[in-house]
C-alpha cells in the first residue's frame, strides 16, 4: 500500500470498555484499529482521534511501555489504551 511520506500507520487497541466509550462498533480487541495519522503525531492526537476525552483516567502504552500523552509515534507502533484498575 502506498501512502504519503508525511503519514504513518499505527495500530490502536482499547481495553476496559474504552471501545464502547469511543462508540466504536464491531471492535475486535485482538486486531485493534489501524489508524493513519500525520508523521510526528503525539499520543494525545490518537486519543482524541478515536473519540476519547483526554481528561479521563486512561493509561496509554506504546509498544508495551507506559507512555505519556506527549510522546511522538512512529510508523508501525502499537498503541494500547486502558483504564487503571484498582482493588483491595
Amino acid at each position: 500500500m502506498f501512502r504519503p511520506r508525511n503519514s504513518i500507520t499505527i495500530n490502536v487497541k482499547l481495553y476496559s470498555g474504552l471501545d464502547h466509550q469511543a462508540k466504536i462498533s464491531h471492535y475486535d480487541p485482538d486486531s485493534g484499529i489501524e489508524l493513519e495519522i500525520a508523521k510526528g503525531s503525539r499520543l494525545k492526537k490518537v486519543f482524541k482521534a478515536i473519540g476519547l476525552n483526554t481528561h479521563e483516567s486512561t493509561v496509554g502504552f506504546i509498544n508495551g511501555k507506559k507512555a505519556n500523552l506527549g510522546e511522538r509515534l512512529k510508523d508501525g507502533d502499537v498503541v494500547y489504551f486502558m483504564k487503571p484498575v484498582s482493588g483491595g
